[in-house]
């Protein structure tokens, strides 16, 4: 419980003040709010636009995802991240990253939807269209 304490302190503290120059999330994006069910986000695959991350099962066995993106672009993009654990098909949990200004980076949480119990945890960033 105490290792998800500073990740918390600096999701709440990524919404607080900011200039014009900060990135403007969608609500979902910095909260742990389950996301919405898919089956697959349409758009382009950004391999380097998730930056970090943190996806495990607590001692309850729920699994809990938790990171950062980074628009890596020139533009001002929409982005989707989508959670599998267990297979990289099928329902999915995805949130959607709003109007993420380039070269700016937004933290990102969900309850994954869990197709096997032991994982492996697989994360997917794409460019919305």
């Amino acid at each position: 419980m105490r290792a998800w304490l500073p990740v918390v302190l600096v999701l709440a503290l990524a919404g607080c003040g900011g200039s014009d120059d900060a990135p403007t999330p969608s609500a979902s994006s910095a909260s742990t709010t389950p996301g919405k069910v898919s089956t697959e986000a349409s758009g382009t695959v950004d391999p380097l636009a998730i930056t970090s991350y943190v996806c495990r099962r607590n001692a309850k066995g729920v699994w809990k995802v938790q990171g950062t993106l980074k628009n890596t672009g020139k533009q001002v993009r929409d982005y989707s991240v989508t959670a599998f654990i267990g297979q990289q098909t099928g329902p999915a949990r995805v949130v959607e990253l709003d109007r993420v200004r380039a070269g700016a980076s937004v933290p990102f949480a969900m309850d994954p939807i869990v197709a096997a119990p032991e994982g492996p945890c697989r994360l997917r960033a794409v460019i919305a269209l």
